[in-house]
């Protein structure tokens, strides 16, 4: 069993072993004020969004924010280092100075925290998901003064539980015109920018580069985990050399922190983490999807991913199940749903399809069905 975290104290009551924030937080101000009264209102708060987004970060910030609420103090249950579900209890049990010695130690846990007022972090719990899924409903029904927020790339699915989908940073729009001081509004940019300058002293942003930044930011989605690591390498490329280097696809998004975990170390390998956990009818699906450029409808995904394997009537359900694991992106708020592949989760996707030697058949479908989704688009004005 791992060795128990140090405690600190933290504002005037409680403890916790939260990890000292070493790098400014950008472009999260108004989340965490959202965070920390959705967190006041209701027991079991989940983070949910796409690797690389942010959730872990912002999800300590809050947690930090918060700590004096608590009076038996905040603690971080890191799951990332798990690769056995049944290890989850056990890794409660460890941050709260216990021994997980029965098969199942869920109930005695439940019952050292029952009285306790008290905010559980479960960190990284999509690929132990049913595991982290039990533990929290067993505390949530058992332990009252217990609150929980979680991260995952999809929801827990327990009763009670609140979703917060963390949206990437802000980047402008493909045809602002801007001045270097006018795009370090925009967090996208910000961000950018400091890991840039951490990397390169001598880096500033000058209008003469904003286009190129800004084009790189959107290649990127606004994903802080993409953006540091594209910014980490401008020693090296220069910023034009970045934005070339990106129209390539996923090969420049390397080089994290060494002491990360080997999936964030390179944003192949976290989509790679996310896509081994889909059932195969899901990966055809989502390989499929990629053929869309940009939104696409429910009734275009059908047209374009049924066939083989995957029934027509399964389509949807797919698409709704890699919405839910943040693989696809929607967009519910217009007349009808629309759905996305961010740009480098389309990359990837775009690999697998190659890989599977059905691009040419897909594209013919797409390529077909194009007359379709033109009249579903002026249907829907």
């Amino acid at each position: 069993m791992p060795p128990l975290p140090e405690l600190q104290p933290i504002a005037t009551n409680g403890a916790h072993n939260l990890p000292a924030q070493v790098t400014k937080l950008v472009g999260r101000s108004e989340a965490l004020r959202v965070l920390a009264r959705q967190l006041s209102e209701e027991r079991f708060l989940t983070i949910v969004g796409p690797g690389g987004v942010g959730k872990t970060s912002v999800a300590l910030a809050v947690a930090e924010a918060v700590a004096a609420d608590y009076e038996h103090g905040v603690w971080l249950v890191d799951l990332a280092h798990l690769s056995d579900p049944r290890l989850v209890p056990g890794a409660l049990a460890s941050v709260q100075g216990q021994e997980a010695l029965s098969d199942n130690p869920i109930p005695s846990l439940v019952e050292s925290l029952r009285g306790k007022q008290m905010l559980l972090v479960l960190d990284n719990c999509a690929h132990v998901v049913e595991a982290a899924a039990a533990l929290a409903a067993s505390i949530l029904r058992g332990a009252p003064g217990v609150r929980i927020l979680a991260t995952s790339r999809e929801p827990l699915r327990v009763e009670g539980e609140r979703r917060h989908r963390l949206s990437p940073l802000e980047v402008p729009s493909a045809s602002a015109s801007l001045t270097a001081a006018e795009a370090l509004g925009f967090s996208a940019i910000e961000l950018f920018v400091q890991c840039a300058a951490a990397r390169l002293d001598e880096f500033e942003l000058r209008d003469r580069d904003v286009s190129i930044v800004v084009d790189v930011c959107r290649k990127l989605d606004g994903l802080p985990l993409a953006i540091e690591f594209a910014a980490g390498q401008i020693d090296t490329f220069g910023v034009r050399g970045l934005s070339a280097r990106l129209a390539g696809g996923l090969q420049l998004l390397s080089g994290g922190y060494r002491t990360a975990l080997p999936r964030h170390q390179t944003l192949r390998a976290m989509l790679d983490s996310s896509y081994d956990r889909l059932p195969e009818p899901e990966r055809i699906v989502f390989g499929r999807l990629s053929i869309f450029d940009d939104e696409f409808s429910l009734e275009a995904a059908n047209k374009v991913a049924a066939g083989g394997e995957v029934a027509a009537a399964e389509v949807i359900d797919h698409v709704a199940s890699l919405a839910r694991k943040s693989l696809v992106t929607a967009n519910v708020f217009g007349k009808k749903p629309v759905y996305r592949l961010l740009e480098t989760t389309r990359c990837y996707a775009l690999e697998k399809l190659r890989e599977s030697g059905e691009f040419d058949v897909v594209a013919r479908r797409h390529a077909e069905c194009c007359p379709d989704l033109l009249s579903l688009a002026e249907a829907a004005e």
